[in-house]
């Protein structure tokens, strides 16, 4: 669930920064050249705010060898923004449908998991707010990524602890920087679960610091287990990304001389996952984030362009 958290804000800072809608905008992930990625500098910091109630029990994933999970997600964006005090129209941007197979390989004797995983179909919904030139284009590029995959290395308490992806030749140049850029953070965007037993009720609080472009992201989940039967558990989620210091952001395909430097980032989001805990993929999830964003965009020669940018983005995952 959480990966999903990071994308709300590439999606708002790619679109603020005038970029028109294309597969970078709708990229989500775990990609293919065979880059070893190294493990995250600091572990995710979780903190153990309510126990809940008895009778209480460790959460532990434990799926089997063998085990297999084809996962749908759907992810539908509103923007509005602004360029130098002009408002522009608010648009929708269309349907983006992902599926992902995955597959358990290995089960270590401290209980990390292998896993591999490939994208089997991407695509995009037909909309009338694009351009049928524009629409085809970005199917295009979102095309090149069926088929790819990698392998995932997580810890019992669903902390990634390594990954191993592979980006596909023939990327868009935007697409490609994207895709390495959201492969350094897998490791610092994963979702533990307490050490602590806990009980229905049980709240507890993630913290990660994921970079975004050059721009560092102080990143917040709180989760509430709400249901636990049969090994399936049900979680509330409260998300809160901010960006307080400017940042000069990495941005593909920028011209010589000029930049683009975040101001701010402020994200809040809440939702419901329902996780089997013999499963590496969320049986059923869904996310609504609102995201508000100020950027600067210099050009050469010409005065910097302020642009402010807010941004509705609803996800939604099945599993089976």
């Amino acid at each position: 669930m959480k990966k999903l958290l990071l994308y709300s804000s590439i999606c708002c800072l790619v679109t603020a920064s005038g970029l028109t809608v294309n597969a970078e905008t709708l990229s989500l992930v775990k990609q293919q050249a065979k880059t070893q990625i190294a493990a995250a500098t600091a572990q995710p910091q979780v903190e153990l705010l309510e126990v809940g109630n008895e009778p209480r029990q460790e959460l532990r994933f434990r799926p089997q060898v063998n085990a297999k999970q084809t996962s749908t997600m759907t992810m539908n964006m509103d923007i509005e923004m602004s360029v130098a005090g002009r408002a522009a129209p608010k648009f929708a941007l269309p349907a983006t449908v992902i599926t992902m197979d995955t597959l358990v390989t290995q089960i270590d004797a401290n209980g990390d998991i292998h896993y591999k995983f490939s994208y089997s179909n991407v695509n995009v919904a037909n909309a009338a707010t694009l351009p049928p030139q524009t629409l085809e284009a970005t199917r295009s590029q979102l095309k090149k990524m069926m088929g790819m995959g990698g392998s995932v290395i997580v810890d019992n308490r669903g902390y990634t602890k390594s990954a191993q992806l592979v980006i596909p030749k023939g990327l868009d140049p935007s697409m490609k920087q994207v895709t390495e850029q959201l492969s350094g953070s897998l490791d610092q965007i994963s979702s533990p679960v307490p050490k602590e037993p806990i009980g229905i009720g049980a709240k507890w609080r993630v913290i990660t610091f994921p970079q975004l472009r050059g721009a560092k992201v102080a990143q917040t989940a709180t989760y509430q287990l709400v249901n636990l039967k049969n090994g399936i558990a049900t979680f509330n989620v409260w998300v809160k990304q901010r960006v307080n210091d400017r940042a000069l952001l990495n941005r593909p395909g920028m011209p010589n001389g000029n930049k683009m430097t975040l101001k701010s980032l402020d994200s809040q989001g809440e939702g419901q996952m329902m996780a089997a805990l013999n499963q590496v993929i969320p049986i059923r999830s869904n996310l609504m984030m609102h995201s508000y964003s100020q950027l600067v965009i210099q050009q050469a020669g010409q005065a910097e362009a302020n642009i402010d940018a807010k941004m509705t983005m609803k996800l939604n995952i099945q599993s089976k």
